[in-house]
This record gives structure tokens, C-alpha cells and sequence, in this order.
């Protein structure tokens, strides 16, 4: 029997386009949690027209971690643990068909976090493209952790993770690395999947902010203890 997959997707003042990633996980056979992560009152309307199966509201704006928290809670109380839980942006920018191939791979395997690794290229915006390149570096510098993205927001992983992943420190986009740096400590493995780059407007709708996302980030790198050497993750 093909197990169950659940998308989750964090979302912070939305436009129509999470509307359209939403259809089409649907579409995809995926059941949809969204996080409504304090966006207001101006966007009701939005989360009102999407055909999630679950939308949990956060009344004031907690952040990205909290809300991916928050989702995962949901996620593994309601799901089984057998389920295939993937993370995907509301903004559109993964595709629905990299999203079927990192929930393949992790359907098939165990204690296994399957990341959507973008190979950015010089054309991409600066702050993406500068961003990936330092914090790779000083990951691989401070930690036994090896991927080439570190900042993917495109991962499947299966739901027995769902729960251990809730008691990871985190608010923001730090979260997402110290899930990482965390889950290695555990002995989770990594798998990356090669996924195409999607940036819209430049990524004017990205609420990630430069300096003050990136400190925190920096911070949980260059505080993790150093840990036995690991096999770098296998690309696919």
C-alpha cells in the first residue's frame, strides 16, 4: 500500500499563488496542512479560498520556524507514522513536479531527510546565491553536516521525525539549520535531490531579511560543537 504524503505549507500575507500550490498538491494525491502564521485580517480571503485539508491559524506573526512547528505538531497527531511528510513554500516557487520526486525518495527511505537542492547559478539574486555559498561553507567548516543547499525550504522526511523535529530550537530561518545540525546528532541521514530554481520578481515575496535572518543563522552554525566526520549526502 502507497503511504499516505502530507504537504506542509507555512504561510505569512499570501497571494493567489499559494492558492495554485495548493490545488495542485491536491491534485498530486498530497493531503495539504497550511499554517496561516499571523498574516491578518486582510488575508482571510485568501486562506478562505484554499481547498487545504487543514489550516492552522497563528492570530499574531511567530515566525517561520514556529509555524513549520506548529504544522508538524498538527502533522504527527493526526497522521500516521508511516506518512511522508514534505515542506513547501507558499510562494510557488516549487515546482509541483520537484515536489513528487523528493516525496518518492523519501517514501523509500528510512530515517532519511530528503532535501530539494537547488544549484543556484550567478543569474539568481545576490542575496540567494551569496547566501547558500557562505553558509555552505561555514556548515561544512563547523559541523559534521554536508549539503550542498542548506537553506532549502523543500524537504521530505517521514512522519516519525515529524515529532522529534517540534522540539528543535528555532523561530525564524534559523530553524531550518539547526534541524539540520540537530537530526545528524540523532543519526538521520540526508539525501539532496537536484530540483530546477524558480525565483518570481526576483524574490520580491520572500520574507526572509538579509542581515538579521543571516545573523541568526550564523549564530547556530558557529555554535554547534564540533561531531564525527559524516559521508557527504548523496545527489541524485
Amino acid at each position: 500500500m502507497a503511504k499516505q504524503r502530507v504537504a506542509l505549507v507555512p504561510a505569512y500575507q499570501p497571494d493567489e499563488k499559494m492558492l495554485d500550490t495548493v490545488a495542485r498538491l491536491k491534485k498530486s494525491g498530497f493531503s495539504v496542512v497550511v499554517v496561516n502564521d499571523g498574516s491578518g485580517e486582510e488575508y482571510e480571503d485568501v486562506f478562505a479560498k484554499s481547498k487545504a485539508d487543514k489550516t492552522v491559524v497563528h492570530e499574531v506573526n511567530r515566525g517561520k520556524g514556529i509555524a513549520l512547528k506548529t504544522g508538524l505538531k498538527y502533522i504527527s497527531e493526526n497522521y500516521p507514522p508511516d506518512a511522508v511528510v514534505v515542506t513547501v513554500d507558499a510562494d510557488g516557487q516549487h515546482l509541483i513536479e520537484d515536489v513528487i520526486r523528493v516525496s518518492d525518495v523519501a517514501s523509500q527511505e528510512e530515517n532519511t531527510m530528503v532535501l530539494g537542492s537547488r544549484r543556484l547559478k550567478t543569474d539568481a539574486p545576490a542575496r540567494s546565491w551569496w547566501g547558500n555559498f557562505y553558509t555552505r561553507v561555514f556548515l561544512h567548516v563547523c559541523t559534521p553536516v554536508r549539503v550542498y543547499d542548506t537553506q532549502t525550504g523543500l524537504r521530505a522526511f517521514p512522519n516519525t521525525l515529524s515529532k522529534p523535529m517540534t522540539q528543535i530550537e528555532g523561530v525564524r530561518y534559523e530553524y531550518e539549520m539547526n534541524v539540520l545540525i540537530e537530526l545528524e546528532k540523532i543519526g538521520v541521514k540526508f539525501r539532496e535531490v537536484k530540483i530546477r530554481v524558480v525565483y518570481i520578481d526576483n524574490n520580491a515575496s520572500s520574507h526572509f531579511r538579509t542581515w538579521y535572518d543571516t545573523k541568526r543563522i550564523y549564530k547556530v552554525i558557529f555554535s554547534a560543537p564540533f561531531r564525527r566526520k559524516t559521508k557527504q549526502a548523496e545527489i541524485i
